[in-house]
């Protein structure tokens, strides 16, 4: 083959087009040697002058783990670090169980009939429980029914968000209202 045929040409091929990840994210590059040194497959056997030829890296066995060449330190935003996401950057959202524990109506608020919601704001983690030290009221109407949800959240149960096949933890605003519903009239008897 001449020197300078279509076989004997370096190509670079770009990896295909992956999702954006959060910014700062990490990313390893990893280079192979497919064949040992210069004189080895169908391009010439001689290198230029004017470019230094350097030892590529050893690539390791099959099986073994890979050595990266270069490594950034994780970020927030990665599956891998102990992040925690929005509903926004899961595939499937943090779910509550149907056997999951709800707050208790205040007994003093129910006998004087008050009504309320509380707004919170809190981190379900890998297992389905709700982080009790995460917990932030956002609005509430009365520091009764904020109570009521404080007490209830370690009970609760949810079945984790996922991003892939992979538990994530998700940050999680929720609403509890707070509502009397006046009993049905019992039907009369004639």
């Amino acid at each position: 083959m001449p020197d300078d045929g279509l076989a004997n040409r370096l190509y670079y091929l770009p990896p295909p087009d992956r999702p954006m990840i959060a910014r700062g994210s990490r990313e390893s590059v990893q280079y192979i040697t497919l064949t040992p040194g210069p004189g080895a497959g169908p391009g010439p056997t001689s290198a230029s002058g004017r470019s230094s030829i350097v030892a590529p890296e050893v690539s390791p066995e099959p099986g073994t783990k890979a050595v990266d060449s270069v490594t950034a330190p994780p970020v927030v935003g990665e599956p891998d670090a102990d992040s925690v996401f929005t509903i926004l950057e899961v595939d499937s959202a943090v779910v509550r169980s149907q056997s999951s524990a709800a707050p208790a109506y205040p007994l003093d608020l129910l006998t004087k009939q008050v009504q309320g919601s509380v707004n919170a704001r809190y981190v379900v983690d890998t297992t389905g429980f709700a982080d009790t030290t995460s917990f932030e009221v956002l609005k509430a109407t009365h520091e009764g029914f904020v109570r009521a949800v404080r007490d209830a959240l370690p009970y609760m149960r949810f079945t984790s968000a996922k991003i892939g096949s992979r538990k994530v933890r998700q940050l999680v605003e929720q609403s509890f209202t707070f509502r009397i519903n006046p009993p049905a009239a019992a039907p009369q008897k004639p």
